[in-house]
């Protein structure tokens, strides 16, 4: 491919990518970290699996369901239009997290 059709593709992922943020929550020591992460709508959070034990990320009323997430496992979820949520990893209810969204969702810049 030569380098302004290159370019031009890698433009037209600009505004989505200038749009939404990108936010980690690692799973780690039979914790998440950070326990509670501050969203719009639109974002993206992508928990991983740092620990040596199977673990999830469930939310019942807000209808967030990881699956089990193996050691050196991720899984990414995109943040709707919505109210702020409590989660468990219910293999070990112990771990518990928090999910705000806050303001209104984020707007691609244009």
């Amino acid at each position: 491919m030569k380098f302004r059709q290159r370019l031009a593709a890698a433009l037209c992922w600009l505004p989505i990518a200038a749009g939404a943020a990108e936010h980690h929550v690692v799973i780690d020591g039979m914790k998440f970290s950070p326990q509670v992460v501050q969203v719009k709508a639109g974002d993206t959070i992508v928990w991983e699996n740092h620990d040596m034990f199977v673990h999830n990320v469930t939310a019942a009323a807000a209808r967030v369901s990881s699956g089990d997430l193996a050691p050196g496992k991720s899984w990414r979820w995109v943040v709707p239009a919505g109210t702020s949520f409590d989660y468990l990893c219910t293999l070990h209810p112990v771990m518990k997290g928090r999910v705000d969204v806050t303001g209104p969702p984020r707007r691609a810049a244009h």
